[in-house]
């Protein structure tokens, strides 16, 4: 007989979404003993970073001259973590920016170890099919095991919506979603690849200009049809491997037929990149392709509406926040599928998220965290990536931690404790 359900779990604090915010979300809800359980999709955790093969950690670093580091807390966990295997290069200077470069593989074996050491309660291959809601809160979690197919209820007392696209919101109202800019417009998204066999000496001197210049050329040889004209590539520790980031495709994720069709149109471009790069771009005349992202790296999906919308203007004038959780400075990095174009704009000031764009409109038990938080299109741009979402799962966990000790809502919580307790665990607010 087939075994319809697995056991059903009663937890604390509910993680759903095992990306970069959500591991972050786990670690700092788990800190002082509460029982946490993390829901997880796929088969590991990392989501974009490992899955997507996005070995970059961008966002960690600051724009402005100097530099300086703006990303603490369970970044700085998670670097320590990967030193013990070789697996990050901490502040590599690029042509515009600095960031982390980690391999994915073993980025997603440090989560694990760092769950484990907390006691997380990790379910993977898990997937939400359901949901239950009453009087503003969430009651229970339906998942599936895609593995076995059985089901399991979770009920928790509080949890984080670290899914991507703001799912518990969906389930709980479709129209306190919001998608994409004007006219529900989404940035393109990327199949990245992995090369072996790199000569990485050689390939860490490629500037994004230089590969600009040589799909300009291979395109004039019909070598190349894609759309994009522009790409990077970003050499592993160890010095034989590369991530390359060099194709757009248009998918909307909340469209299944959108999905499918994204990840098969990603690999024929990951191929054709992979040609490109063997035949024009120095360090890669050896190499092989080794490894093609399992998912898209999606740079747009859909978003909460919270108590706060952060906006271009914010992002741009540097604004500043009382209840700040974490500094960003990315710039608005906007890649315009249906007009072919690459637009970055760059603010003189380092910028505040605040709480309030983790609250959604709604649900008064659910902390949002990650790219679903409640922001505009173009900042969500800049808020998008790695660096803040770390910070933005740190301060939506730690902030669950504190309402199950005051017996409070996310909605209740002194922000000058939470503030106070992220700068004791190591974030930077300033």
């Amino acid at each position: 007989m087939i075994q319809r359900h697995f056991k059903d779990v009663c937890c604390d604090i509910l993680i759903l979404g095992g990306g970069i915010a959500g591991a972050a979300a786990a670690l700092a809800a788990a800190r002082e003993g509460a029982s946490v359980v993390l829901a997880e999709k796929s088969g590991r955790l990392g989501g974009i970073a490992t899955n997507g093969l996005v070995s970059t950690l961008c966002g960690c670093y600051s724009s402005l001259p100097g530099r300086r580091k703006i990303i603490g807390g369970f970044r700085d966990l998670l670097a320590a973590e990967l030193h013990r295997t070789g697996g990050i290069l901490e502040g590599v200077d690029r042509d515009t920016h600095r960031n982390d470069t980690c391999d994915p593989e073993l980025l997603a074996c440090a989560l694990d170890t760092l769950m484990q050491r907390h006691d997380v309660q990790l379910l993977f291959s898990s997937c939400v099919i359901g949901a239950d809601f009453s009087e503003r809160l969430l009651r229970s979690v339906e998942v599936v095991n895609t593995e076995s197919g059985t089901r399991c209820s979770i009920t928790p007392r509080l949890a984080v919506d670290a899914s991507g696209g703001g799912l518990l919101s969906r389930l709980a109202d479709p129209a306190s979603i919001v998608s994409g800019g004007e006219g529900g417009k989404l940035q393109a998204a990327t199949m990245v690849f992995r090369m072996d066999g790199v000569d990485g000496d050689r390939a860490r001197l490629v500037t994004k200009d230089e590969i600009r210049a040589l799909l300009a050329e291979a395109r004039r040889n019909g070598d190349v049809v894609g759309e994009r004209g522009n790409g990077v590539l970003t050499v592993l520790p160890g010095n034989s491997s590369a991530i390359v980031n060099a194709n757009w495709v248009q998918a909307n994720m909340s469209v299944p037929e959108d999905v499918t069709r994204g990840l098969v149109e990603g690999r024929k471009k990951a191929l054709e990149n992979a040609r490109f790069f063997r035949k024009y771009v120095p360090g890669f005349g050896n190499a092989v392709l080794s490894s093609i992202a399992a998912s898209l790296g999606v740079r747009e999906a859909s978003r909460i509406k919270g108590k706060y919308v952060l906006s271009q203007e914010d992002v741009m004038e540097g604004r500043r926040f009382e209840d700040a959780i974490s500094l960003g400075s990315w710039p608005m990095e906007y890649h315009d599928y249906e007009q072919n174009r690459l637009v970055y704009l760059w603010s003189e000031n380092d910028y505040d998220i605040p709480f309030r764009c983790l609250l959604p409109e709604g649900l008064d038990n659910v902390i949002a965290a990650g790219r679903n938080i409640s922001v505009s299109s173009m900042a969500y741009a800049s808020t998008r990536v790695m660096g803040p979402c770390m910070a933005i799962g740190q301060a939506a966990g730690t902030a669950t931690r504190l309402c199950l000790k005051m017996n409070a809502l996310p909605k209740e919580v002194d922000i000058h404790l939470l503030r106070k307790t992220l700068l004791n665990e190591g974030a930077i607010l300033e």
